[in-house]
């Protein structure tokens, strides 16, 4: 099988320090599984850039560059236009094939919403400009990311690690967006998720491992890596009652023309 792994950040310390020979042996482990293309999403100015050294390392892997919601805590609000303009100057490397990973994140008590939503909007635009699909983080933010990209109709993308409800999965397809399923979908008590990835036309399904977070079963807790991603195409084959090589072809065909890669 031939495998497209749409979301990873092997710019992590955690493969650089706890990874069994580091980023090097996860990388030819993932070759060894039938991975054959990476995106690195970055997530602030600092990963935007080591995401985009990886992709000069590894032949296999691009990069997405991006603020994400949560990252935006580590600057004043005084640097919101330096780092837009920062994420915005990068996006010229004949490796960058995305722009994020940008979103919301409602999870946490205190989140400056406002703050973040002007960031997604303004990283939406950007995309936009460049005419670059997005990489879409949504968590416990549903009603005010489908605003956003509503509000944003001539840019695509994926919605990566995919966690909201049938009808809006329905409707973000609809809308052009891809929907990308992770390890998420193999936990036993993820019922949503596995409704959502029955009903995803073929052709806007895709496939991610969120390394190194999220392992799969029965490897959750343990760090992620891309050699991992064929346990979410069988359990994504068992749930459209398809073959694993028939998901593997679909999702790499799809990402190949999402991002543009040959």
């Amino acid at each position: 099988m031939r495998l497209f792994d749409t979301h990873a950040h092997y710019d992590d310390p955690k493969f650089r320090n706890d990874f069994p020979g580091g980023t090097d042996e996860a990388i030819k482990k993932s070759r060894e599984a039938g991975v054959e293309r990476i995106i690195c999403a970055g997530t602030r100015p600092e990963t935007n850039l080591s995401t985009i050294e990886l992709a000069k390392k590894y032949d296999l892997i691009y990069s997405a560059v991006g603020i994400h919601p949560s990252d935006i805590r580590f600057y004043g609000p005084e640097k919101d236009d330096i780092l837009l303009s920062e994420t915005e100057k990068l996006l010229n490397h004949p490796k960058v094939v995305a722009v994020g990973e940008i979103g919301l994140d409602y999870h946490y008590e205190g989140t400056d919403r406002d703050r973040q939503k002007y960031f997604f909007d303004s990283q939406m635009k950007i995309a936009e400009k460049y005419s670059l699909p997005v990489v879409i983080h949504d968590r416990d933010a549903h009603g005010d990311s489908f605003d956003i990209v509503r509000n944003n109709p001539k840019v695509s993308g994926v919605f990566h690690c995919y966690s909201g409800s049938t009808e809006m999965a329905k409707q973000l397809v609809g809308m052009g967006y891809f929907i990308s399923f992770g390890g998420t979908v193999t936990f036993k008590n993820a019922k949503t998720v596995k409704e959502v990835a029955a009903l995803v036309p073929d052709d806007m399904i895709l496939i991610e491992t969120d390394a190194p977070y999220l392992a799969p079963s029965p490897h959750r807790g343990e760090i992620n890596f891309s050699g991992l991603l064929p346990l979410v195409v069988e359990t994504l084959a068992q749930i459209r009652n398809v073959s694993p090589e028939r998901i593997a072809e679909l999702t790499f065909e799809n990402a190949k023309r999402l991002f543009r890669i040959e």
